[in-house]
């Protein structure tokens, strides 16, 4: 997976690496246990402060995403069902109120779906 960011896009660099890496996961361009660049790597390559990277990288261990092995690196973490699907329920509300609120029907908003 390539990473990039922009940062005159006005998003905390540190959000969009967070970005990147929910997307990769999301489009199947990163797997349960691929391995990310390392801190350092990433940093070089996308020519910011490693504690930026390092803050992503705790924030998406936080939330499950990934997970930190003592020297070998971080990896995109197998298992994290429980917190996509806390995720995934709290999107679907979100979505039935917007559809509600633009006076759709649930019969509506399953049909679009």
């Amino acid at each position: 997976m390539e990473f990039y960011v922009n940062p005159y896009d006005g998003v905390p660099v540190y959000l969009q690496i967070i970005q990147l890496v929910r997307n990769g996961v999301a489009l199947g361009t990163l797997h349960p246990g691929d391995q990310l660049p390392t801190v350092r790597e990433l940093a070089v390559k996308l020519a910011v402060n490693p504690n930026t990277v390092a803050k992503a990288y705790r924030d998406l261990e936080r939330e499950g995403m990934v997970e930190t092995v003592s020297g070998k690196g971080t990896f995109v973490r197998e298992g994290r069902v429980g917190v996509e699907t806390e995720r995934l329920e709290h999107m679907v509300e979100m979505l039935v109120i917007e559809a509600r609120n633009a006076g759709l029907t649930v019969d509506d908003l399953i049909e679009r779906l």
